[in-house]
């Protein structure tokens, strides 16, 4: 779309940044299980497209590749201090996803000592909006 295209660009512009990640952070009253949970991301970007598209380039026009098997990029950190919790989410949420060569979703399981959970879903904007989150 038109709207992928000027992001496309812009990133290539930019450079690496995380100025156009759309961060999911959400707070889980216990640890999932994270084979469960991996797997049930793995469902939703096989049904989605958008989720398993990159957008390389060839003779500087950028075209979008789907790709069949994709590797999703799931996480796991155990034993965070809860003081801790919130700045590494927000590391996370500030790591840059190279649409050229990189799927445009990220996922991070935080277990936090106590047994409570943060889970970041980390999307590029080229591949969400303001609606979809």
């Amino acid at each position: 779309s038109y709207a992928q295209r000027r992001l496309w660009f812009l990133s290539r512009l930019e450079g690496p940044s995380s100025a156009y990640n759309a961060p999911v952070v959400l707070r889980l009253d216990s640890m999932p299980d994270p084979g469960v949970l991996e797997a049930a991301v793995r469902d939703v970007v096989g049904r989605h497209e958008v989720l398993r598209t990159v957008y390389p380039a060839r003779d500087g026009e950028p075209y979008q590749r789907i790709v069949d098997a994709p590797e999703v990029r799931f996480e796991v950190e155990r034993g965070v201090p809860g003081g801790e919790v919130e700045a590494r989410a927000t590391e996370y949420a500030r790591t840059a996803i190279d649409v050229t060569a990189e799927l445009p979703l990220r996922v991070r399981l935080f277990g936090v000592e106590g047994g409570t959970a943060v889970l970041v879903l980390l999307v590029h904007h080229i591949a969400t909006d303001g609606w979809s989150v």
